[in-house]
């Protein structure tokens, strides 16, 4: 079957099934169904919840918006080669999901400071969280890029004040700033090296 013959959700979520080399039964078990609820499925005899197409588009490796309407399912994911273990071993996992990242919730920032080394060198990527926290305490320990009454942003991490009303952004090769209350905050969710990174050496060159 072409891609362009998928016009149903049943098509579209046997071609899926198929090409993961899955039987109804298994597909079923894996979404917590009876093993006879996928054959109404693919036939479109009936759509299902949304919480069972969600559950049915973590299982193939897409999106729910795929399943449903038929909206590419390409999004930024990456294989998974395993776990490490507690003695920092690999344990290699067969047929282990890919890693859909959730780019709708990030944002990136290029790092020229050196004040975080070692944790953070220059010339790397840092991921945010799109949205600034609203509730500052969970996030003490952290690691974060906050924003001063100032305009000032700094990737610092974040510590309590004697003041609970305040905190102190620390630094590994700098004096600590505060105590301040900052007026966004920003959680850090991962870093990139650059070679992580399709043409950003053309960007940084037009930067420059």
């Amino acid at each position: 079957m072409q891609p362009g013959e998928l016009r149903s959700f049943g098509q579209r979520l046997r071609a899926l099934r198929s090409g993961l080399a899955l039987s109804q039964a298994e597909l079923a078990r894996l979404i917590g169904r009876h093993q006879t609820a996928i054959g109404p499925y693919e036939r479109d005899e009936y759509m299902p919840s949304r919480d069972v197409v969600e559950k049915l588009a973590t299982a193939l490796e897409t999106s729910p918006e795929y399943l449903q309407y038929g909206r590419s399912p390409h999004r930024s994911s990456l294989p998974r080669l395993g776990r490490l273990d507690a003695a920092g071993q690999v344990e290699q996992i067969r047929r282990m999901p890919t890693l859909a990242l959730a780019e709708e919730r990030l944002v990136a920032m290029i790092l020229e400071d050196d004040a975080m080394l070692p944790v953070f060198r220059p010339g790397q990527t840092i991921l945010l969280a799109r949205a600034a926290a609203t509730e500052l305490a969970p996030l003490v320990g952290r690691h974060v890029v906050a924003e001063l009454t100032c305009g000032r942003q700094f990737l610092r991490r974040l510590m309590p004040a004697n003041d609970p009303a305040s905190y102190i952004l620390t630094a590994y090769q700098a004096p600590p700033l505060g105590p301040l209350r900052p007026v966004a905050v920003r959680l850090v969710m991962g870093h990139l090296e650059a070679e992580a990174c399709l043409g950003d050496r053309q960007e940084n060159n037009s930067l420059s």
